[in-house]
């Protein structure tokens, strides 16, 4: 949940948050996403026939032992001879199986953060305190020590924030203009105005924790908290808003305000959020100095510079007890405040999207399932309906129906699997792998959404429980057909 600036007056209008326009960009982002994994698929094709002829290799080895060992290797290993007869007909496979995987598991990966976000949390519950009637919230100053003095009296020890100082943050929207006479988003930048010390410990939450950066990127937060605190008038500011304003690190500004009159900063550049965390558009500045500003500029008596209020408590009947209080207009009347929990606040703000978000879990995801079994059911039919006249030989050499069944489902299965496995494993193990090498070597690069994209450690072992299902459930049907494959009727056909 982050302003953006559609929220600073006079600088643009809020996007059109319509059920077509983010389907035109789901598709253009699955559209991207399906390019990518195509790419991977087909260079993960050496990784896939190794992984088959070292697995064909172990059979071998274990042919020489007792049966029924020895003589069950020995059978499923025409499954591997019957995989290189036709190699495109199984990369194309396997390429299918993988991108679709792959689809999957960027879609359950958003679907899971989407339910992390929106889910409550028993304990260290963040809630945001806001204008109930007003967009954007706008409240007196009072308001928070006002707060302070609500949880002091009106609850009990036990429900209270373990540490007000650490667990209670105050953000005051502060949008300005490099130029006043030609406003541009090049020299447009939008700033929160905080306390430095709450970014290390109420920004965790929300993508700046030692978790969610590298440890060089965690380090250098840190030097730039530090380094706000020193000077009133040292700032933050994400990388990307850097690059798109022209400035770097070390840089001095004057910023005209938008939204407040004759209000004006001179600020230094004293860091940059790091490349990974989600803040690359944002700035923060201290709420000390726009508290000061305010007060030494006429025009400015009757602001309500307050727009949301963050308090952190130690559990969720902490936080029902606190929202009773706030949402009695006894307590905070003028304007009346809400309470709400940060989840409630951002499914608030995904509920234009709820639709979307529906039909591609219910429909979507069922429907790349489906593909992928009319994938493998389409080519083991095809496959099968080739080797008729091999599985009469096969049966006439002493091979029962069940041992031809087996050879056509464990061909369906080892490709699933294999599809499955590599498809889930690069998705979850990629990002990781990418910031470990930029740790080591000192890089400073952005690689399309891997940066940011952290997939959930269930994928890695769904991947190969789907690409089983696939195998079996998509092959059924021509392996049973293979079973029933007539000796006399095949050789009564040969000329």
């Amino acid at each position: 949940m982050f302003p953006g600036f559609e929220q600073v007056q006079g600088i643009s209008t809020a996007p059109d948050p319509s059920l077509l326009q983010g389907a035109v960009y789901a598709a253009a982002i699955f559209s991207l996403v399906l390019f990518i994994l195509t790419i991977f698929a087909v260079a993960s094709l050496p990784i896939f026939f190794g992984a088959m002829f070292l697995l064909e290799l172990v059979l071998k080895g274990l042919n020489n032992l007792g049966d029924p060992i020895g003589k069950t290797t020995k059978v499923f290993g025409l499954v591997f001879r019957n995989m290189r007869r036709n190699l495109l007909r199984t990369a194309l496979t396997y390429v299918a199986l993988f991108v679709l995987t792959g689809m999957l598991t960027f879609i359950y990966s958003i679907v899971d953060f989407l339910g992390k976000i929106t889910q409550d949390k028993e304990d260290n519950v963040q809630v945001i305190m806001t204008e109930r009637f007003g967009a954007p919230s706008q409240m007196p100053r009072g308001y928070v020590e006002k707060l302070k003095g609500v949880m002091e009296a009106k609850l009990p020890p036990e429900a209270r924030p373990r540490n007000i100082e650490t667990d209670l943050m105050v953000w005051s929207f502060v949008g300005g203009s490099l130029d006043l006479e030609k406003r541009t988003q090049e020299n447009t930048i939008f700033l929160l105005a905080l306390e430095p010390s709450c970014i290390l410990t109420m920004l965790d939450y929300q993508g700046l924790s030692k978790d969610d950066l590298s440890a060089e990127g965690y380090r250098e937060l840190e030097l730039s908290v530090k380094a706000m605190q020193e000077d009133k008038r040292n700032i933050i500011v994400g990388r990307e808003r850097l690059e798109i304003m022209g400035k770097s690190v070390g840089d001095t500004i004057k910023v005209y305000s938008l939204g407040y009159k004759d209000l004006i900063f001179e600020f230094k550049i004293v860091g940059s959020y790091p490349q990974e965390s989600r803040w690359g558009k944002s700035a923060t500045m201290r709420l000390d100095y726009f508290n000061a500003s305010l007060d030494t500029t006429k025009g400015n008596a009757e602001i309500r510079p307050v727009n949301l209020v963050w308090v952190r408590m130690p559990n969720k009947a902490a936080y029902e007890q606190l929202a009773t209080v706030v949402n009695d207009p006894a307590n905070f009347s003028g304007p009346q405040a809400k309470m709400e929990t940060a989840s409630a606040a951002i499914g608030s703000f995904l509920e234009p999207l709820k639709d979307i978000f529906w039909g591609i879990k219910f429909l979507v995801m069922p429907a790349i399932v489906v593909i992928m079994c009319l994938v493998v059911s389409i080519t083991i039919t095809i496959s099968v309906r080739e080797r008729r006249t091999e599985m009469a030989v096969l049966k006439v050499l002493g091979f029962l129906p069940w041992h031809v069944m087996g050879m056509i489902l464990a061909e369906a299965i080892l490709i699933g699997v294999m599809g499955g496995m590599l498809s889930t494993w690069l998705v979850y193990f990629a990002p990781r792998g990418i910031e470990v090498m930029k740790e080591a070597f000192g890089l400073k690069i952005q690689i399309a959404f891997f940066n940011n994209f952290k997939a959930p450690m269930a994928i890695v072992y769904y991947g190969p429980m789907l690409g089983t299902m696939v195998g079996i459930i998509g092959s059924i049907v021509p392996a049973w057909s293979s079973r029933r494959v007539k000796v006399s009727e095949v050789f009564a056909q040969v000329t």
